[in-house]
């Protein structure tokens, strides 16, 4: 009997630490796909947006060899260009010279050409890319792309603009005329010329989406009559005539959440990356610092690469699209086996806005939570700096930080004197 007992109580046992076991490693599990999920949420839902991605160099100039991107009617050539350092026609063109914005491609297609260089087709192109992933009904898109005329065009125009729709697309024939029948979500403000054959100047704009659109479409929706324009070239003269080039194009939630990632226990001299990969409009949308200073940009870009010091260091994104900011932090440790302490939590609490100038608001998603509770706020050195208790109403508290400076904390809250809840955030005034 005895031995029985015996026997029993080693198998409990035994099942007790497979179940610790089990129960840490899903919450690392947990940990891990929650950053993989962050990560791979689509930024900019264009690909291959800066013509980066292409096939073959075998083929010169055929837009095709770019990935995601073709003419509007795949079977037609459409009058749609790809130019790249790896066909020698960049930046040396036969439209003149100009090197890309981003990295070494971009397109070319034309948006005005009328008679007599142009008397037969009109000889119109437009630009098509089948976006990473549909866009979602009822969400505010921001829209960029970047436009520079060729060297030889005669005139500056004002129609540029960007078309989102889904598969009806396949049934446009017309493909080297004014498609005027498509009304372009994202348009080029009407008489704002565009004759810029230096630089690289930006077209942007929002619009909310239905949730069909698949494509992008990008050239001129105008006619001829309807477009108007600005001598700039008598080279072709009398020719009617502008082509441009086409470079880091973007299509980005306008309330994407800021991401700089989850904190990272590492050992030291360490290389980790923190942030979203990498990619064309949401790099030149967010601006990393390293607190406490938040004056001077570290780098600009979705995500960085870092080497882990030996004290803690924070980091802070800043992210702007289309006007909406929104911010993020992240906490790097030096850490000798570089484990991460996952701990459970008993409920859940939101606190914003974050970063915050005056006032901190914390909503609490559990309604059972007491209607008193203390709270601790500690500086980025672990220093207890305020101890206090508030009253919960309506799940809901306001924190006074007005007197706080600027940096990173730690808001605890306390239950039966017991550590519940830690969360960060970050004060600038």
């Amino acid at each position: 009997m005895n031995s029985e007992k015996k026997q029993l109580k080693n198998l409990l046992l035994q099942n007790s630490f497979v179940l610790q076991k089990t129960i840490k490693y899903i919450f690392i599990l947990y940990g891990f796909l929650f950053s993989y999920l962050c990560k791979s949420q689509t930024a900019n839902y264009v690909a291959n947006g800066s013509f980066e991605q292409f096939y073959t160099c075998s083929n010169p100039n055929a837009i095709s060899v770019a990935k995601s991107w073709r003419s509007i009617d795949s079977s037609i050539f459409g009058n749609v260009l790809f130019y790249s350092t790896c066909y020698s026609n960049v930046p040396y063109g036969p439209f003149g010279f100009q090197w890309a914005k981003t990295g070494n491609s971009f397109g070319v297609t034309s948006v005005l050409c009328q008679p007599t260089l142009c008397a037969t087709n009109n000889s119109r192109g437009y630009l098509r890319n089948r976006l990473k992933q549909n866009l979602q009904a009822g969400k505010t898109y921001c829209v960029k792309f970047y436009v520079n005329l060729s060297d030889n065009s005669s005139y500056g125009i004002d129609g540029f603009g960007a078309y989102f729709g889904d598969n009806t697309l396949d049934t446009i024939t017309q493909v080297n005329g004014p498609i005027t029948y498509l009304l372009p979500q994202v348009q080029n403000p009407t008489n704002n010329i565009i004759s810029d054959t230096l630089n690289w100047t930006l077209v942007t704009g929002t619009f909310v989406a239905n949730g069909n659109e698949k494509h992008m479409v990008i050239g001129n929706f105008k006619d001829d009559a309807s477009t108007n324009k600005l001598f700039i070239n008598s080279n072709n003269f009398p020719h009617v005539y502008t082509t441009v080039l086409i470079e880091d194009v973007s299509c980005i939630d306008i309330n994407l959440p800021a991401y700089a990632g989850p904190d990272i226990w590492s050992i030291p001299n360490n290389t980790i990356y923190i942030g979203r990969p990498q990619d064309v409009g949401i790099d030149e949308a967010c601006m990393w610092y390293h607190l406490p200073n938040i004056t001077t940009a570290i780098d600009t870009a979705a995500g960085i690469t870092l080497t882990v010091g030996i004290v803690t260091n924070t980091y802070v994104v800043r992210q702007e699209i289309c006007g909406n900011v929104k911010w993020d932090t992240v906490v790097v440790y030096p850490s000798g086996v570089g484990i991460k302490n996952f701990n459970t939590r008993r409920d859940n609490i939101k606190i914003y806005p974050n970063p915050t100038s005056e006032f901190l608001n914390v909503e609490f998603e559990n309604p059972n939570r007491k209607v008193q509770i203390n709270f601790e706020i500690l500086n980025e050195l672990g220093q207890l700096i305020r101890v206090d208790e508030i009253s919960i109403k309506n799940k809901s508290v306001l924190i006074n930080t007005k007197d706080l400076p600027n940096g990173i904390y730690v808001l605890r809250l306390l239950e039966g004197g017991q550590i519940d809840i830690n969360r960060r955030f970050v004060i600038l005034h």
